[in-house]
């Protein structure tokens, strides 16, 4: 029964084409509760954990927290919203710790879904609980993970002009080498940037290879 329950997980593959983004989730850290107070060891905790961006509150939860010398649990409250309509929510977190081998030992938060071992779990709108991110089917991804290869070697070739302090080239041109740049830092760039631009014409040729020419 037990190993049925850490492969379940939470399937939203039929959520209306849902696709979770790792960007838009809640994250709640075990090493961030332990360095805030929020756990500690052989010790009972309750308060309020919050969210903010741009230096406003986003979302905040209740907890409260019971922890022996080497494992315990973590109960959360929050409403979460679905289908419209508002519902408490009560999520129970186990906690186990291994021993370091310089001493102490390292926490983990266990996926209520899967049962998997974790250091960070996620609140993904569309799911009830907080989760590992490999409970969440499809499994999410990073924005960098999202973009097109072609996307991610522009963007390398910009960083390089970023760090060059290149504002006069673009991509169609070599990048300029600042003034007090030595030659040798400069070149490693350049060589770096002409590697990029040849997979970038690599990445388009075989782009246009899936599309046949039209008389």
């Amino acid at each position: 029964m037990e190993r049925a329950k850490r492969h379940r997980g939470a399937n939203m593959s039929g959520a209306g084409g849902w696709r979770p983004h790792i960007e838009s989730a809640l994250s709640l850290s075990v090493g961030s509760l332990f360095k805030a107070g929020a756990l500690r060891a052989n010790a009972n905790t309750s308060g309020g954990w919050q969210w903010h961006s741009d230096g406003k509150k986003v979302a905040s939860i209740r907890y409260t927290a019971t922890l022996e010398a080497e494992s315990g649990e973590l109960r959360l409250a929050y409403s979460w919203t679905r289908d419209g309509e508002p519902r408490d929510v009560k999520c129970l977190i186990r906690l186990s710790s291994l021993p370091l081998h310089f001493g102490g030992r390292r926490w983990y938060m266990h996926c209520p879904y899967t049962g998997r071992r974790v250091l960070k779990l996620y609140k993904f709108g569309s799911v009830e609980k907080f989760c590992a991110r490999t409970a969440i089917r499809p499994l999410p991804t990073y924005s960098s993970q999202r973009s097109s290869g072609a996307h991610r070697i522009i963007e390398q070739r910009w960083a390089i002009r970023r760090k060059l302090r290149d504002t006069f080239s673009d991509l169609f041109s070599e990048p300029c080498k600042p003034l007090r740049m030595h030659w040798r830092t400069f070149e490693r760039y350049a060589r770096r940037d002409a590697e990029l631009a040849a997979a970038e014409d690599a990445y388009l040729c075989r782009f246009l290879r899936r599309f046949p020419l039209l008389d």
